[in-house]
């Protein structure tokens, strides 16, 4: 691992360790939320959606040409999913956690390791935005908007 690498993760956990210590119980269940989806999408549940998105969600990401409803992402979800890789390692550091009533927005910064059916391993880096509401009493999607960072060679 380089030099510029490892101070990036030093100083990404410890901007994590801190700003977690300063949270308040919403923006707890939010992140709570967050890991949660990712969770079941590791665990390739194509029924996440279902569990985590509102009905009338609309989530854009840069693999995407137009915004997607919740249908949509469960269909190429679905086809995602049977490209058959493996997601080895995944790592997600947030950086803010506004909520205002029943409306909250997490941005973080991710890290995922994957592994192609044919063995080619990828990592990409990126950031989102996700916008939550609640929905009774459990936190759901409701928009995000997450981007891979550009290569730089």
């Amino acid at each position: 691992m380089n030099f510029k690498l490892t101070i990036a993760l030093i100083v990404t956990v410890t901007a994590f360790s801190s700003y977690a210590e300063s949270w308040n119980e919403q923006q707890t269940q939010v992140w709570n939320i967050v890991l949660a989806s990712y969770a079941d999408i590791d665990k390739r549940d194509n029924n996440w959606t279902d569990k985590w998105v509102t009905e009338d969600a609309m989530v854009w990401g840069n693999s995407t040409p137009m915004p997607r409803d919740r249908s949509a992402v469960k269909r190429w979800e679905k086809f995602s999913f049977e490209d058959g890789s493996t997601n080895n390692v995944a790592e997600y550091s947030p950086t803010a956690i506004v909520v205002h009533g029943d409306t909250a927005v997490a941005h973080y910064y991710y890290s995922n390791g994957t592994t192609a059916k044919k063995g080619e391993q990828k990592v990409t880096h990126g950031r989102c935005s996700d916008v939550l509401v609640k929905d009774g009493k459990v936190w759901k999607f409701v928009a995000w908007h997450c981007a891979d960072e550009a290569k730089k060679y």
